[in-house]
């Protein structure tokens, strides 16, 4: 059975903080094809005990594109994995601060060689990594070390599952949430602590701020497809066919072209056209979104909700979170003025209900072209990464939800969820993989994921910026969308 599932000013705060943590985690792209590749029948070994036989510290290479507090983070993560034994050495390194420039990377030293030990790559990756061939699956592992995963959230496993077989080592699970400045919606006569829970409140708040001359264009949306697919899945639409990618049989064409998807691509051409929405195309690593909310000339964002931990510090004056950013970026974080952004987040508005939305995030992905005892070394790695001690502090400080559901109960993380601003709207987050994620749809398994996003984002910039009519902005990204899988159908990867 297939599994269901795939700055500059505060707001440097919103900016650089949210924005590169944005861009390292929110949306990017990928790829898909369905029917039965990878599946769990035909696992390759996992050579869990070729660790007792090194003479020496083993070491780990991990890449990830992670900034600000995650990176930070990470780092002291694998610093105490390190201390606590002295049979491997986890070394990680950067390559660069986004998905889009690790994924790069990946896909070219799978073709010269020299992957790492491990790689953090994009939920949108999931069946092109298993395409590719380049793995070693975590159930080769969970099998050969009678590995219990009992403790591990089961959407995260359903979501990385192909034909019953988990994928990656471990999960990074966020969503998009909606952070906005409840000083404007003060200044507009509104409830600071009631947020839109729908796309159409979201049209009412902005003309009432807007109306109150609060800010110019209320809502500012950097126009990534992430959104899009998080809206329409959350409302139990399909991206491809063949069962969002995930049923028996042959993923063939794209899925979006209705008059659903058509009533959200109105909605924000309506939205822009009346001055209620800064459209901002996607770029990654822009952050023109943020610094619209940092200079107060929008009111509400969507965002990631990695960002969480990274808001926060830098709200407090913590502007070494920024030291990814550009100089120019990080000079003007380091002067600006917060006074007039009391910054809350709320679960993602949707288009029928508030918290509807698909899995997102990030996944641990080890490679099988290291050495046997590096594989074993990995997957040890990889076993201490998934305890609760770990998750807790991968939670509280570097702003995922925990992968362990020991973890989400312990008194460390429910203090912080309860008492924390940033770990306020991590229970958000939290809230929305739980209840707002149905198991029977979890989200599109995509082989050409990469070029599904490009077809819709390029069809919102023209949505946008050339006011095309939304059911031809829809047919030609679906068309798009359904060549790029015919493609990956005869070629994979």
């Amino acid at each position: 059975m297939r599994t269901t599932r795939l700055a500059r000013s505060t707001g440097a705060l919103v900016v650089l903080v949210i924005v590169l943590i944005g861009a390292a985690c929110g949306g990017s792209s990928s790829t898909s094809t369905g029917g039965d590749d990878g599946g769990g029948a035909d696992l390759p070994d996992c050579p869990v005990e070729a660790l007792d036989t090194a003479t020496s510290p083993v070491e780990v290479v991990v890449w990830h594109s992670y900034v600000a507090k995650t990176k930070e983070t990470l780092e002291k993560l694998a610093a105490q994995y390190n201390a606590s034994q002295d049979k491997v050495e986890v070394r990680v390194e950067s390559q660069g601060n986004s998905y889009d420039e690790l994924w790069s990377k990946y896909q070219q030293s799978a073709q010269s060689g020299g992957l790492p030990a491990i790689a953090i790559l994009e939920d949108t990756s999931t069946q092109s990594i298993v395409d590719s061939g380049t793995i070693l699956p975590a159930q080769s592992c969970i099998d050969a070390d009678d590995y219990d995963t009992s403790d591990l959230v089961q959407t995260g496993i359903d979501y990385y599952s192909i034909d019953d077989a988990f994928y990656p080592a471990s999960v990074n699970m966020s969503s998009p949430l909606l952070y906005f400045n409840k000083n404007h919606l003060r200044r507009a006569n509104l409830d600071p602590n009631t947020a839109p829970t729908t796309l159409e409140e979201v049209r009412t708040v902005a003309q009432a701020i807007k109306d109150a001359g609060v800010a110019p264009t209320p809502l500012v949306m950097n126009m990534s497809s992430w959104y899009i697919e998080t809206w329409l899945t959350g409302d139990g639409k399909a991206i491809v066919d063949n069962e969002n990618g995930r049923g028996g049989g042959e993923t063939t064409a794209a899925g979006f072209d209705n008059a659903d998807t058509v009533a959200l691509m109105q909605w924000l051409k309506d939205m822009n056209a009346d001055g209620l929405l800064n459209a901002i195309p996607y770029t990654p690593g822009k952050i023109d979104h943020l610094l619209a909310m940092s200079e107060q000339s929008a009111s509400m964002v969507f965002e990631t909700s990695t960002a969480a931990t990274s808001i926060k510090a830098f709200l407090a004056g913590d502007t070494s979170i920024v030291a990814d950013a550009s100089a120019e970026d990080a000079q003007a974080a380091a002067n600006v003025d917060t006074s007039g952004l009391d910054i809350d987040a709320a679960q993602i508005p949707g288009i029928t209900a508030a918290g509807q939305i698909q899995v997102s995030g990030g996944a641990w992905y080890m490679t099988n072209s290291t050495a046997p005892e590096v594989q074993a070394a990995a997957w040890d790695f990889m076993k201490w990464w998934n305890e609760p001690a770990a998750q807790i502090v991968w939670n509280t400080e570097g702003s995922y939800i925990p992968f362990s559901t020991t973890a989400a109960q312990s008194p460390e993380v429910q203090q912080f969820w309860q008492n924390d601003n940033a770990g306020r709207w991590l229970s958000l987050s939290y809230e929305q993989l739980s209840q707002g994620v149905d198991p029977d749809w979890p989200g599109p398994l995509i082989g050409p994921y990469d070029d599904t996003r490009d077809a819709i984002e390029s069809g919102l910039d023209e949505l946008i910026l050339q006011g095309k009519d939304p059911q031809a902005m829809v047919t030609d990204a679906a068309n798009a969308t359904t060549a790029a899988i015919e493609r990956y159908n005869e070629g994979n990867f």
